[in-house]
Parts: C-alpha cells; structure tokens; sequence
C-alpha cells in the first residue's frame, strides 16, 4: 500500500515537473517572460520533492529488501533443517512469520526424529527373535532352502538397522586394520549359494595393484558389499556375470560390483540410494522388490567417510563404485 503512494507521488511530481517545463519552453518562444521566475522557481519546488520521493522510495525499498533477505534466510534454516533466526525487531507480520516456520520447522524435526527413533527401535527389536530363528533352524540341521528365507530375513533387519542408525547419526563405527581383497572374498564366498542359484557367475577380479591395510569397519564393509552383491543377482539374468574389484587409489580404495546386460537403467541411478527404493526391470517379474542395499550401502559409506557413484558397467549392466579413503577421519 505504501509503495503504491510513493510510486503514484513521484509519478505526479514527475509529470508536474514535465508540464512546468514544457509550459516554460513555450513562453520562452512566444517572447513571454513575466511568468519565467515564477515557473523556475516551480521547477525547483517540484524536483526538490522529486528528491524527497526518491528518497523515501530508497529507503522503503532498502526496508522491503532486509524483510525479504530475513524470509529468504529463514525458509533456507527451514530447507537445511537448522533453527530459524527469528528477528523480534522486524515489523510484527514479519516477526510472527518467522515464529510461525519456526514452529512448523521444529514439528518436521520432532516428527522426523521420531520416526528415525522408531524405526531403530523396531529394527532393534526384531533382531533377538530373527536370530533367534537363525540359531533354530541351524540346530536343527535345515535345508538350504528352509535356511535361506530366515536368514535373508535378518540381513534385512540388519540393512534397516544400519539405515536408521545412520539417518540418527549414530551408526557405530570400528575402525581397523582391514584387508579389502579378504573382504570381496568372504563377501563373494557368502553370496555364492545364491549366485549358483540364480545360475550366475562370481567372480574375483585379480588386484592390480597392492596397497597398505587401510583402516575401516570390516563387518559393515562385508555387509555393504553383501548389499551390492545381493541387488545385483536380482537384476542379472541366468548365465550373466557378476565381478567385484578391490583397486587402491592413492590414499583411498575403491571397491566396485558389476553386472552383466540387462541391469538396471542407469537413468534411475540417482533414485537408487533413497530407501524402499522399487523396481521392475526383468521380464519376467511382474512384481516390484523391496531392497534396501543401495540404502544400506550408502550409509555405511558415509559413516566411513567415503562416496558411492552408480554408472554404466563395461559388463553392460550396472557399475557401482565404492570410494573409501584409507584412514576415515575420527569423528
């Protein structure tokens, strides 16, 4: 409202500025000149109030800048999750918005917490009944194919486990000297039930390279690796392959699964690392999977301090390229 009177104020100012001076112009043509000081004097009236208007648009507008930069700064705290600046001294609209996002921002974050807090607890719970199971069926001397199911059932709870944890930030990291060569191996010897299964080949690419122990969790890299494994035999046809590198990079290694053609579209690749990820790629399925291994994956490398990137795979499927420095920095 406010603007609208400055801007209509100097519009008149300006015109009336404008009229003065072409009537002056005029006089001054037809040799008149009685009225000339007075229209000079007009003048300077009317652009002495020119200035008083510019000045006052100047400061409303310096005015409407800092209330828009202290929204801007407030829906970014919302944006990143960080407390809301609140300003007492804005003008009141402007100081109950701020105290309106910060209570829509604190309600987010006590929502969030507490779903990240449940499902911990319900992964925390189901672990003593799962292994359980598992310790069951292994006393009695199961099948493989009994055996499987459970104890798919509590890598799973384990993959949840690990995801909420990290999400909390407050997944539990040991880190120590680590062979990655003995990890791809006892990653690959765990999952080989499943690949002769499912009719593909594991395979071992042989290390170019040697580099020094670097210092990780073992058992979260093997369950990591476990992930990727796991993700990559249900998307790999019978008969396809799948290769897993260990290659030291400088003072980081790289640890990388690949598949064969089909895979899965690279185009999805960013969707991959959100949790209940879902896809229907083969064929023959008609139903989509549950998987949480890119999940999993990627919050056991962030814990490590490290990147995962997914691409196109030389195998023609996918590629998915584990970087993890030597020695993660202690938090």
């Amino acid at each position: 409202m406010f603007l609208s009177f400055v801007v209509a104020a100097g519009a008149i100012v300006v015109l009336a500025l404008l009229a003065a001076g072409a009537l002056l112009v005029a006089l001054s043509l037809r040799g008149e000149t009685r009225l000339a000081p007075q229209l000079l004097a007009i003048g300077v009236v009317l652009l002495v109030a020119l200035g008083g208007v510019a000045l006052v648009a100047r400061g409303f507008a310096r005015r409407h800048a800092a209330l828009h930069a202290r929204l801007l700064a407030a829906t970014e705290a919302v944006g990143a999750r960080e407390p809301v600046p609140l300003d007492e001294t804005a003008p009141f609209e402007v100081a109950q918005g701020l105290r309106n996002l910060a209570r829509i921002a604190d309600a987010r974050e006590r929502t969030e917490r507490s779903r990240r807090t449940w499902l911990v607890a319900i992964a925390e719970e189901m672990r003593v009944p799962v292994e359980a199971l598992v310790a069951a069926a292994e006393a009695e001397g199961a099948s493989e194919a009994r055996l499987q199911p459970v104890v798919r059932l509590a890598r799973i709870v384990e993959d949840l486990r690990a995801v909420a944890l990290a999400d909390l930030g407050r997944l539990p990291v040991a880190l120590v000297p680590t062979d990655p060569g003995a990890l791809m191996r006892n990653a690959g010897f765990v999952a080989q039930p499943l690949a002769d299964k499912a009719g593909v080949a594991l395979e071992l690419a042989p290390r170019a390279a040697s580099g020094g122990l670097p210092r990780w969790d073992g058992a979260q890299i093997e369950q990591l690796l476990g992930a990727l494994i796991e993700h990559s035999l249900r998307y790999t046809p019978r008969g396809g392959r799948i290769l897993l590198g260990a290659e030291p990079r400088g003072g980081a290694w790289e640890l990388t699964v690949d598949d064969s053609a089909p895979g899965v579209d690279i185009d999805l690749a960013q969707q991959l690392f959100e949790p209940f990820y879902r896809a229907a790629d083969l064929p023959e399925e008609s139903l989509t999977h549950l998987s949480l291994a890119f999940a999993t994956a990627q919050a056991i490398v962030e814990a490590h301090h490290g990147r995962i990137e997914a691409s196109r795979s030389p195998l023609g499927g996918l590629r998915v390229a584990v970087v993890l420095p030597g020695e993660p920095p202690v938090a």
